[in-house]
C-alpha cells in the first residue's frame, strides 16, 4: 500500500519554506545564483506527469537555465533518499550492474518554461484578445532569466503577470544518452611495421585511421574490428591525420612535409559504403576514361565490336575485383619545408560542399588549402617559431599555437590576424576548443546519424548515407548553436604549455576588437610540461595531461581547479572523453590505458592492461575506444 503524504500544515509549509531559502542561500553562496533584489514565488511541475516537485520556493528574479537546473537535480536526489535504497532484483541482472550503480545521482540536464495556457486559467483570463494570445504562442522557455524570458515578455505583461503571481515553472528533461564504460580488450589488430603515432575516429565513429612510422596510414572497419585498407604515399613517419567532418576526405601530415588528402571510394556514403570498395559502375567508367586517354578518340562502333585498337573493350574478372578493392586514392598537398604537426578542418556548417584544411608545422607557418583544386589559399607566417597546433573555430576564426610562446587567432577569410595573447612563458604545446566535439562530428551525433530536413519519414537520414550540402549545413549549424547558445558555454580556448601552465581565454569573436586579450585564468598546479588538453562534449570541464604522471580537472568556465587523478606511473600522453561527458581515458608511457570517473569520485574506474610498451595515441567514441603505440598494434576496447 503506497504511503500518503500528509497535507502541509502552516508550520510544515514555513519550514519548508525556510529551507528552500537555505537551500537558494547555499546555491548563491556557490555562486550559482546571481544576487537579485527582485523575487518571485515558483513552483516547478514535471512537464511529464504534471505532478509538483517540492515547496514553493522563493527565488531571485535574475535566475536563469543553469541555476533551474541546479535547484531541480538537488530536489531530485532529496526526493529520493527520502525514498530509500532502491531495491535490486536477483532475477534482473542488468539491475545489478556496477557499472549503473548511482546513476541515477547524475546531474541531468532540463529544458524550463512558463505554460501562458496555464498562467491564463488561474489568471482568470476572459476577453477573445487574451485568449488568442495564449493560442499564438503557449509556452516562454526560459534560458536567460525569468525576468528577461517571463516578466518582461509581451505576452506575460498583457495576461497582467506580476511578481506577486505564483509562477508554475514546467520542466523536461532533455534528450539523455549515456554510454557504457569500456572494460575488454574487443580486437588486437596488427598491420602496422613501426610504431602507431596518431589514431582517429570517423565522425560517424565506423571507421578509424592510424598513422605510423612505417611511413603509411591505414583504415580499420570497426563494425567487424578488421583491417580495411594501407593508404601508401608519405615518404617519412605519418605524425597526424584528421578526418573531414562529412567523412568523404581524411587528411594526413608527416615528417616529409607533405599533407595527403584521400577521397572516399563513394561520397555519397559513409562507412564501409563509402570507404570499403568501388562499385561496379565506378569501375567501368574509370576503366572507359583510362582507355580513352590511352588509345584516344575511339569510336562507338570500335567498341561495339569488342576491341579497341586491338585490345579487349571490358575489363577481365580478376582486374576488375582487384580495381573494386583497390585503396582510396590520395594527393599530395605540397609546400611546407618542415614536418606536419597539426592538421584541421574547416567546419561543416561553414562550408559544407568543399571544407578548407589548415596544416601547421615545424617550419613556423600555417597554410590554408583548397583540396578540391589542389592548391594552398594563403599562407599564415606570423610565427617565429615552430606551430604546434591548429584548430579552425566555428565561429570563423583559425587558432594557432606556437613554440615563440604565443597563441594567434586569424580570420580565416583571407587569413588577417585578428590578435596575439602572449601570456605563456614558454612553447605552448596544446590548444583546445570547447566546441572540438561538435566541429569534429559535423552533421553526425552521438548514434552516427545526421539529422535530415528531408522528406524521410521519421526525418533522419540512413546511418550510411551521405546527408546533402543543405542538410548537413543545417544540422552541424544546429548542433553548434545549442553548444555555444547563451544557456550554454560559448566556444571559448584553452592553451598549455612547458611553462607547466594553462590558461582560459575568453570567446575570440572573429573580427571583434572588443574581445578581450586578457585570460579568464591561468590554471596552476602541473609540475612539468603540459602535454595535452581537452574539453569535455559539454563544454563544462577541461582535462589536461602532463609528464607529471597526472591528470587535473578543471571547470570550464571559471578555470578553477577540481580534481587532480593519479594513477599513471609515468607520463601522461593523450585523453579522450566519452560523448555524454561522463569518462575519461587516458594514455600513458606506462604501457596502459585508464578510465576515470571524472563526475564523481574522480578515481580510477577501469584499469586497462594490455599493451606491451608505451601508448601513444587514443580516441574514444560511442561505447568504443581504439588505442596504438609502441608496440605496434591496435587495440579496440568495449563493453
Amino acid at each position: 500500500m503506497a504511503t500518503q503524504i500528509p497535507q502541509r500544515t502552516a508550520k510544515r509549509q514555513r519550514l519548508a519554506d525556510e529551507k528552500a531559502a537555505r537551500e537558494a542561500s547555499s546555491l548563491q553562496a556557490q555562486g550559482q545564483l546571481g544576487p537579485s533584489t527582485e523575487t518571485l514565488v515558483i513552483q516547478f511541475q514535471s512537464g511529464q506527469d504534471g505532478s509538483l516537485l517540492g515547496p514553493t520556493i522563493n527565488l531571485p528574479a535574475s535566475t536563469g537555465q543553469k541555476e533551474l537546473q541546479a535547484i531541480i537535480n538537488q530536489l531530485r536526489r532529496q526526493l529520493k533518499a527520502a525514498q530509500g535504497p532502491k531495491k535490486r532484483s536477483v532475477d534482473d541482472p542488468a539491475e545489478s550492474d556496477d557499472d549503473d550503480d548511482d546513476d541515477d545521482d547524475d546531474d541531468l540536464p532540463y529544458a524550463f518554461h512558463v505554460d501562458l495556457q496555464q498562467l491564463s486559467a488561474s489568471a482568470g483570463v476572459d476577453t477573445e484578445e487574451k485568449q488568442e494570445l495564449v493560442k499564438s504562442n503557449a509556452r516562454l522557455p526560459i534560458n536567460d532569466s525569468l525576468t528577461q524570458d517571463v516578466l518582461n515578455a509581451q505576452q506575460a505583461k498583457k495576461l497582467g503577470l506580476s511578481q506577486e503571481d505564483t509562477l508554475t515553472v514546467v520542466f523536461e528533461p532533455q534528450a539523455v544518452f549515456k554510454v557504457r564504460p569500456v572494460s575488454r580488450c574487443s580486437s588486437t589488430m596488427s598491420g602496422h611495421a613501426s610504431p602507431i603515432l596518431c589514431s582517429t575516429f570517423s565522425p560517424t565513429g565506423s571507421l578509424l585511421a592510424t598513422g605510423a612510422g612505417d611511413k603509411t596510414a591505414r583504415l580499420w572497419d570497426l563494425d567487424t574490428e578488421t583491417p580495411m585498407h594501407t593508404l601508401v604515399g608519405h615518404s617519412n613517419w605519418v605524425l597526424c591525420a584528421e578526418w573531414e567532418g562529412r567523412e568523404r576526405k581524411l587528411a594526413t601530415g608527416g615528417m616529409d612535409g607533405q599533407v595527403w588528402v584521400w577521397q572516399a571510394l563513394d561520397p555519397n556514403f559513409t562507412g564501409r559504403k563509402g570507404w570499403l570498395s568501388r562499385t561496379a559502375k565506378q569501375v567501368d567508367e574509370e576503366w572507359q576514361e583510362q582507355q580513352k586517354q590511352e588509345n584516344g578518340d575511339t569510336t562507338a562502333a570500335d567498341t561495339a565490336q569488342g576491341e579497341t585498337n586491338g585490345k579487349p573493350a571490358k575489363m577481365g574478372v580478376k582486374a576488375r575485383r582487384a580495381a573494386r578493392n583497390a585503396a582510396p586514392q590520395g594527393k599530395p598537398l605540397c609546400g611546407h619545408t618542415k614536418w606536419i604537426t597539426s592538421l584541421s578542418w574547416e567546419p561543416i556548417h561553414l562550408n559544407p560542399t568543399n571544407p578548407r584544411l589548415a596544416s601547421s608545422s615545424k617550419d613556423g607557418t600555417v597554410r590554408v588549402w583548397n583540396p578540391t583544386l589542389h592548391r594552398c589559399e594563403y599562407i599564415l607566417g606570423g610565427h617565429t617559431a615552430s606551430v604546434n597546433c591548429v584548430r579552425w573555430g566555428g565561429e570563423g576564426a583559425i587558432y594557432t599555437a606556437s613554440s615563440d610562446r604565443t597563441v594567434k587567432v586569424w580570420s580565416a577569410d583571407g587569413g588577417k590576424l585578428i590578435r596575439n595573447l602572449n601570456e605563456h612563458a614558454h612553447w605552448v604545446n596544446t590548444i583546445a576548443l570547447s566546441t572540438d566535439f561538435i566541429l569534429r562530428t559535423g552533421p553526425f551525433d552521438h548514434t552516427g546519424r545526421a539529422a535530415s530536413s528531408s522528406s524521410n519519414n521519421n526525418n533522419i537520414t540512413p546511418s550510411y548515407v551521405q546527408p546533402s550540402d543543405e542538410d548537413a549545413k543545417s544540422s552541424a549549424l544546429n548542433r553548434f548553436r545549442e553548444a555555444t547558445s547563451s544557456g550554454s558555454t560559448p566556444e571559448t580556448i584553452i592553451t598549455g604549455s612547458d611553462d607547466h601552465t594553462l590558461f582560459l581565454w575568453p570567446p575570440q569573436i572573429n573580427g571583434f576588437a572588443s574581445t578581450p586579450k586578457k585570460p579568464i585564468a591561468r590554471l596552476t598546479g602541473h609540475q612539468k610540461s603540459v602535454n595535452h588538453v581537452a574539453f569535455s562534449p559539454d563544454g563544462k570541464k577541461i582535462a589536461s595531461a602532463s609528464f607529471d604522471n597526472s591528470i587535473k580537472l578543471w571547470d570550464a568556465r571559471t578555470g578553477k581547479f577540481i580534481a587532480t587523478l593519479r594513477g599513471h606511473v609515468a607520463s601522461v600522453y593523450r585523453l579522450a572523453w566519452s560523448s555524454d561527458s561522463r569518462m575519461l581515458i587516458s594514455a600513458s608511457k606506462d604501457s596502459t590505458l585508464k578510465l576515470w570517473d571524472p563526475v564523481k569520485t574522480f578515481k580510477i574506474r577501469k584499469d586497462l592492461p594490455g599493451h606491451t610498451d608505451e601508448v601513444y595515441c587514443v580516441d574514444f567514441v560511442a561505447d568504443k575506444v581504439a588505442s596504438g603505440g609502441r608496440d605496434k598494434v591496435v587495440k579496440i576496447w568495449r563493453h
